[in-house]
């Protein structure tokens, strides 16, 4: 990666309007540089590492495919968004990344002065909201939905503009007590974030799989041995920590009235909730999220969708 020197950026610069503007191949770029191919690459590589040059997918094509339509149509969701397939594996890092940037065009058509945004933490909501420009982000609020949780905030600091427009819930996501979550939701800084999440326009949220070392634990917050005590009561993801069913009703558990964050009921209530998850282990508790009604629409991958579509 070129270093951002002046005269790296002005070449970056260069590169990037004739191979994007003048629509010129990397061998005509590179004859108008006096520099080899493989510089151009590199150079084009540069534009987009520095923000020179932004590549976003418009979301609404990813709806059109066909197998989104039919993943609306069979488990009657508003919309889907389906990530297209990419050959050979991923990791899950990858994977996420890639539906993070699909659920951030979804999340752009919204973005306007005034609008309120609702955010349910998860690692790919917050690499979502990294992906935002300052432009798209002027004049809007995000709203933690749930308590925080460190490392998936931490993300978030990648992007200013995000964090100058995040209102986050002072308070951890889980606390010691049943006694002591419910006294934090009434605290007036918590209560005035929640109050700004429940009048979103839009709501941004993971699914959790219930298995070992999964979304809930990798963070912290909960055991291994919580969350096999939540399988063993049925339960087959969580969302705002808190778990359910298959068929979407509430599951109790370890951590149960422990969380600082909207309840289910009141998710369900909100007009227009986008639940991000891919995987194979994310399946059932993709289907007991929709089952509970608590998604409008769901971003997700081509493996994903169809499986949910086989299963």
């Amino acid at each position: 990666m070129l270093n951002p020197e002046a005269s790296d950026l002005d070449m970056a610069v260069r590169a990037a309007w004739l191979y994007y503007e003048d629509g010129l191949t990397q061998a005509q770029v590179a004859s108008r540089l006096y520099v080899s191919r493989q510089t151009v690459g590199r150079l084009l590589e540069a534009a987009r590492h520095h923000g020179i040059v932004r590549i976003e997918m418009d979301a609404n094509y990813l709806a059109a495919m066909g197998l989104a339509g039919r993943l609306r149509d069979r488990l009657g969701l508003a919309d889907a968004v389906v990530v297209p397939t990419l050959a050979g594996p991923l990791s899950r890092e990858r994977t996420n990344e890639r539906v993070a940037a699909a659920l951030a065009a979804y999340a752009r058509r919204y973005l306007h002065p005034g609008v309120v945004v609702g955010v349910g933490w998860s690692d790919t909501v917050a690499r979502a909201l990294t992906m935002l420009s300052a432009e798209s982000l002027e004049g809007v609020t995000l709203a933690s939905a749930a308590g925080t949780i460190d490392n998936v905030a931490e993300l978030v600091s990648d992007n200013p503009a995000a964090v100058r427009r995040l209102r986050t819930v002072p308070a951890p996501l889980f606390v010691s007590s049943v006694e002591l979550a419910a006294s934090l939701r009434s605290e007036e800084m918590v209560a005035q974030v929640f109050d700004d999440a429940r009048r979103a326009a839009l709501t941004l949220t993971g699914v959790g799989a219930v298995r070992p070392g999964g979304s809930a634990v990798r963070t912290g917050m909960v055991s291994d041995d919580d969350v096999a005590a939540y399988a063993t009561a049925g339960a087959v993801g969580d969302m705002l920590g808190q778990w359910f069913a298959a068929d979407g009703s509430p599951v109790n558990g370890p951590v149960t009235g422990r969380s600082v964050a909207l309840s289910l009921a009141e998710l369900r209530e909100l007009p227009n909730v986008v639940g991000v998850a891919a995987g194979a282990e994310k399946v059932d508790a993709i289907r007991g999220a929709i089952a509970g009604r608590y998604l409008d629409v769901l971003v997700t991958d081509e493996p994903t969708a169809q499986a949910l579509l086989e299963s």
